[in-house]
Protein backbone atom coordinates (compact mmCIF):
# COMPACT_ATOMS: atom_id res chain seq x y z
CA UNK A 1 0.00 0.00 0.00
CA UNK A 2 1.04 3.39 -0.80
CA UNK A 3 0.55 6.77 1.09
CA UNK A 4 2.45 9.63 -0.79
CA UNK A 5 2.08 11.34 2.86
CA UNK A 6 3.97 8.62 4.44
CA UNK A 7 6.36 7.88 1.37
CA UNK A 8 7.20 11.99 1.91
CA UNK A 9 8.30 11.18 5.03
CA UNK A 10 9.83 8.06 4.96
CA UNK A 11 12.51 9.83 2.06
CA UNK A 12 12.97 12.63 4.52
CA UNK A 13 14.10 10.67 7.11
CA UNK A 14 16.13 8.92 4.55
CA UNK A 15 17.82 11.84 3.44
CA UNK A 16 18.53 13.48 7.07
CA UNK A 17 20.13 9.73 8.22
CA UNK A 18 22.34 9.47 4.85
CA UNK A 19 22.40 12.32 2.83
CA UNK A 20 25.76 13.35 4.45
CA UNK A 21 27.10 10.29 3.63
CA UNK A 22 25.93 10.14 -0.39
CA UNK A 23 27.44 13.70 -0.94
CA UNK A 24 30.77 12.05 0.67
CA UNK A 25 30.46 9.24 -1.55
CA UNK A 26 30.11 11.37 -4.77
CA UNK A 27 33.00 13.50 -3.31
CA UNK A 28 35.35 10.68 -2.77
CA UNK A 29 34.04 9.66 -6.37
CA UNK A 30 35.44 12.93 -8.21
CA UNK A 31 38.37 12.86 -6.37
CA UNK A 32 39.14 9.44 -7.77
CA UNK A 33 38.00 10.60 -11.29
CA UNK A 34 40.67 13.46 -10.87
CA UNK A 35 43.45 10.58 -9.66
CA UNK A 36 42.71 8.49 -12.81
CA UNK A 37 42.86 12.08 -14.82
CA UNK A 38 46.49 12.88 -13.81
CA UNK A 39 47.22 9.24 -13.88
CA UNK A 40 46.15 9.12 -17.58
CA UNK A 41 47.90 12.27 -18.78
CA UNK A 42 51.23 11.74 -17.05
CA UNK A 43 50.32 14.44 -14.00
CA UNK A 44 48.67 16.80 -16.75
CA UNK A 45 51.74 17.43 -18.90
CA UNK A 46 49.96 15.52 -21.51
CA UNK A 47 46.62 16.47 -21.68
CA UNK A 48 45.79 15.46 -25.05
CA UNK A 49 45.76 11.87 -24.05
CA UNK A 50 42.37 12.62 -22.72
CA UNK A 51 40.28 11.85 -25.90
CA UNK A 52 36.35 11.44 -26.35
CA UNK A 53 37.60 7.29 -26.14
CA UNK A 54 39.00 8.00 -22.47
CA UNK A 55 36.16 10.04 -21.27
CA UNK A 56 33.56 7.03 -21.85
CA UNK A 57 35.46 4.17 -20.72
CA UNK A 58 35.93 5.90 -17.09
CA UNK A 59 32.29 7.07 -17.42
CA UNK A 60 31.34 3.30 -18.10
CA UNK A 61 34.11 2.09 -15.63
CA UNK A 62 33.04 4.49 -13.05
CA UNK A 63 29.34 4.21 -12.99
CA UNK A 64 29.24 0.34 -12.79
CA UNK A 65 32.04 -0.12 -9.94
CA UNK A 66 30.31 3.32 -7.98
CA UNK A 67 26.93 2.04 -8.60
CA UNK A 68 26.97 -1.13 -7.60
CA UNK A 69 28.81 0.00 -4.46
CA UNK A 70 26.27 2.37 -3.66
CA UNK A 71 23.76 -0.12 -3.90
CA UNK A 72 25.87 -2.13 -1.68
CA UNK A 73 25.66 0.70 0.97
CA UNK A 74 21.99 1.46 0.75
CA UNK A 75 21.04 -1.57 2.81
CA UNK A 76 23.97 -2.23 5.09
CA UNK A 77 21.85 -1.17 7.47
CA UNK A 78 20.92 -4.90 7.34
CA UNK A 79 23.90 -6.70 8.27
CA UNK A 80 23.44 -5.24 12.17
CA UNK A 81 20.98 -6.46 14.50
CA UNK A 82 20.07 -3.76 15.80
CA UNK A 83 20.36 -1.34 13.22
CA UNK A 84 18.18 -3.67 10.54
CA UNK A 85 15.27 -3.70 13.50
CA UNK A 86 14.86 -0.13 13.24
CA UNK A 87 15.13 -0.23 9.48
CA UNK A 88 12.55 -3.20 9.25
CA UNK A 89 10.36 -1.36 12.02
CA UNK A 90 10.48 1.80 10.10
CA UNK A 91 6.94 3.08 10.25
CA UNK A 92 6.59 2.55 6.45
CA UNK A 93 4.73 -0.31 3.99
CA UNK A 94 7.53 -2.90 2.15
CA UNK A 95 6.13 -1.26 -0.85
CA UNK A 96 6.89 2.55 0.21
CA UNK A 97 10.84 1.12 1.18
CA UNK A 98 11.17 -0.89 -1.83
CA UNK A 99 9.93 2.32 -4.22
CA UNK A 100 12.41 4.68 -2.16
CA UNK A 101 15.30 2.33 -2.65
CA UNK A 102 14.96 2.24 -6.50
CA UNK A 103 14.20 5.92 -6.88
CA UNK A 104 17.56 6.55 -4.63
CA UNK A 105 19.71 3.67 -6.29
CA UNK A 106 18.38 3.38 -9.90
CA UNK A 107 17.01 7.01 -10.86
CA UNK A 108 18.85 9.25 -8.55
CA UNK A 109 22.31 8.23 -8.23
CA UNK A 110 22.63 8.39 -12.13
CA UNK A 111 21.32 11.73 -12.22
CA UNK A 112 24.11 12.84 -9.32
CA UNK A 113 27.18 10.83 -10.78
CA UNK A 114 26.50 12.14 -14.38
CA UNK A 115 26.37 15.32 -12.49
CA UNK A 116 29.72 14.69 -10.83
CA UNK A 117 31.71 13.12 -13.40
CA UNK A 118 31.55 16.82 -15.28
CA UNK A 119 33.13 18.29 -12.57
CA UNK A 120 36.37 16.67 -13.85
CA UNK A 121 35.76 15.49 -17.00
CA UNK A 122 34.28 18.62 -18.60
CA UNK A 123 37.69 20.63 -17.67
CA UNK A 124 39.51 17.61 -18.21
CA UNK A 125 37.88 17.39 -21.72
CA UNK A 126 38.30 21.38 -22.57
CA UNK A 127 42.29 21.05 -21.73
CA UNK A 128 42.84 17.78 -23.65
CA UNK A 129 41.39 19.54 -26.59
CA UNK A 130 43.66 22.64 -26.24
CA UNK A 131 46.65 20.60 -25.37
CA UNK A 132 45.83 18.77 -28.75
CA UNK A 133 45.62 21.97 -30.72
CA UNK A 134 49.09 23.38 -29.18
CA UNK A 135 50.63 20.15 -30.44
CA UNK A 136 49.46 20.29 -33.96
CA UNK A 137 50.61 23.37 -33.76
CA UNK A 138 53.90 22.92 -32.87
CA UNK A 139 57.31 22.62 -34.45
CA UNK A 140 57.04 18.65 -34.47
CA UNK A 141 53.23 18.67 -35.66
CA UNK A 142 53.79 16.09 -37.93
CA UNK A 143 54.57 13.48 -35.76
CA UNK A 144 52.14 14.36 -33.66
CA UNK A 145 49.37 14.38 -36.46
CA UNK A 146 48.96 11.12 -37.23
CA UNK A 147 49.14 9.84 -33.84
CA UNK A 148 45.83 13.00 -32.96
CA UNK A 149 43.94 12.98 -35.96
CA UNK A 150 42.35 9.71 -35.14
CA UNK A 151 41.30 10.85 -31.82
CA UNK A 152 38.09 12.67 -31.20
CA UNK A 153 38.19 15.55 -28.42
CA UNK A 154 35.43 17.55 -26.47
CA UNK A 155 33.28 17.08 -23.67
CA UNK A 156 31.56 13.27 -23.62
CA UNK A 157 28.16 13.64 -22.45
CA UNK A 158 25.75 10.75 -22.40
CA UNK A 159 22.67 10.71 -24.81
CA UNK A 160 24.94 13.02 -27.02
CA UNK A 161 27.26 11.44 -28.99
CA UNK A 162 27.55 10.51 -32.86
CA UNK A 163 27.37 6.82 -31.39
CA UNK A 164 23.99 5.05 -31.06
CA UNK A 165 22.46 6.13 -27.93
CA UNK A 166 21.92 3.19 -27.21
CA UNK A 167 25.10 2.67 -25.71
CA UNK A 168 24.04 4.62 -22.70
CA UNK A 169 20.73 2.61 -22.35
CA UNK A 170 22.42 0.21 -22.33
CA UNK A 171 24.80 0.77 -19.44
CA UNK A 172 22.00 2.05 -17.40
CA UNK A 173 19.87 -1.14 -17.72
CA UNK A 174 21.94 -3.53 -16.96
CA UNK A 175 23.23 -1.97 -14.01
CA UNK A 176 19.85 -1.25 -12.69
CA UNK A 177 19.50 -5.03 -12.73
CA UNK A 178 23.05 -5.50 -11.01
CA UNK A 179 22.21 -3.17 -8.35
CA UNK A 180 18.54 -4.14 -7.43
CA UNK A 181 21.06 -7.61 -7.13
CA UNK A 182 22.97 -6.24 -4.66
CA UNK A 183 19.85 -4.91 -2.82
CA UNK A 184 18.27 -8.21 -3.17
CA UNK A 185 21.35 -10.14 -1.71
CA UNK A 186 21.46 -8.20 1.35
CA UNK A 187 17.97 -8.41 1.78
CA UNK A 188 18.35 -12.47 0.97
CA UNK A 189 21.60 -13.26 2.81
CA UNK A 190 21.20 -13.07 7.00
CA UNK A 191 25.27 -13.55 7.16
CA UNK A 192 28.01 -12.52 5.26
CA UNK A 193 25.84 -10.98 2.63
CA UNK A 194 28.23 -8.96 0.81
CA UNK A 195 30.33 -12.21 -0.19
CA UNK A 196 27.15 -14.56 -1.15
CA UNK A 197 26.24 -11.53 -3.10
CA UNK A 198 29.64 -11.29 -4.98
CA UNK A 199 29.21 -14.96 -6.27
CA UNK A 200 26.39 -14.57 -6.99
CA UNK A 201 27.41 -11.47 -9.53
CA UNK A 202 30.56 -13.08 -10.80
CA UNK A 203 28.36 -16.22 -11.84
CA UNK A 204 25.95 -13.45 -13.40
CA UNK A 205 28.13 -11.95 -15.29
CA UNK A 206 31.09 -14.63 -16.21
CA UNK A 207 28.58 -17.39 -17.01
CA UNK A 208 24.55 -15.81 -17.82
CA UNK A 209 25.98 -12.76 -20.11
CA UNK A 210 27.59 -14.91 -22.60
CA UNK A 211 25.68 -17.89 -22.61
CA UNK A 212 22.49 -15.26 -23.18
CA UNK A 213 24.90 -13.53 -25.84
CA UNK A 214 25.91 -16.94 -27.35
CA UNK A 215 22.04 -17.54 -27.57
CA UNK A 216 20.78 -13.87 -28.83
CA UNK A 217 23.26 -14.05 -31.21
CA UNK A 218 24.34 -10.76 -30.14
CA UNK A 219 27.67 -9.06 -28.53
CA UNK A 220 28.24 -9.43 -24.72
CA UNK A 221 28.67 -5.72 -24.51
CA UNK A 222 25.28 -4.33 -26.37
CA UNK A 223 23.28 -7.43 -25.28
CA UNK A 224 19.82 -5.97 -26.43
CA UNK A 225 20.69 -3.36 -28.94
CA UNK A 226 23.36 -5.16 -30.70
CA UNK A 227 21.90 -6.27 -33.96
CA UNK A 228 22.16 -10.30 -35.08
CA UNK A 229 24.52 -11.38 -38.07
CA UNK A 230 21.62 -12.77 -39.16
CA UNK A 231 19.45 -10.06 -38.86
CA UNK A 232 17.00 -7.98 -36.68
CA UNK A 233 14.20 -10.87 -37.27
CA UNK A 234 11.16 -10.00 -34.91
CA UNK A 235 11.42 -12.73 -32.95
CA UNK A 236 14.43 -12.08 -31.57
CA UNK A 237 13.77 -8.29 -31.11
CA UNK A 238 10.97 -9.79 -28.77
CA UNK A 239 13.08 -11.70 -27.48
CA UNK A 240 15.61 -8.89 -26.47
CA UNK A 241 12.90 -6.77 -25.41
CA UNK A 242 11.79 -8.88 -22.83
CA UNK A 243 15.43 -9.93 -21.87
CA UNK A 244 16.75 -6.10 -21.38
CA UNK A 245 13.99 -4.83 -19.62
CA UNK A 246 12.51 -7.80 -18.15
CA UNK A 247 15.61 -8.80 -16.09
CA UNK A 248 15.97 -5.71 -14.25
CA UNK A 249 12.11 -5.12 -13.62
CA UNK A 250 12.12 -8.44 -12.50
CA UNK A 251 15.23 -8.09 -10.53
CA UNK A 252 13.46 -5.14 -8.56
CA UNK A 253 10.62 -7.12 -7.82
CA UNK A 254 12.29 -9.63 -6.15
CA UNK A 255 13.65 -6.21 -3.35
CA UNK A 256 10.50 -5.70 -2.81
CA UNK A 257 9.30 -9.43 -2.17
CA UNK A 258 12.78 -9.99 -0.12
CA UNK A 259 12.00 -6.88 1.74
CA UNK A 260 8.25 -7.87 2.69
CA UNK A 261 9.41 -11.30 3.83
CA UNK A 262 12.21 -9.87 6.06
CA UNK A 263 8.98 -7.60 7.80
CA UNK A 264 7.20 -10.91 8.42
CA UNK A 265 10.39 -12.44 10.21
Amino acid sequence: MLDLRRFRRLAAVHWAEHGRGYLWFLGIGIAVHACVWLLMTAGGAHAERYDDGDQTLLFVAGYLLSGLLFAGRYHAALARPESALTFLMRPASALEKALLAFLVVAVLYPLAYTLAFQVCNLPGALIGEAARDVALASTNAAESSGYLEHRAYGPFFPFTSDMSPWFELDLFLGAAALQALVLAGALYFQRVAWLKTLVALFVLVVVAIPLLATLTDASPGQLFWTQSRAGPTPGLLAWKWTLWLGVPALFWASTYFLLRERELQ
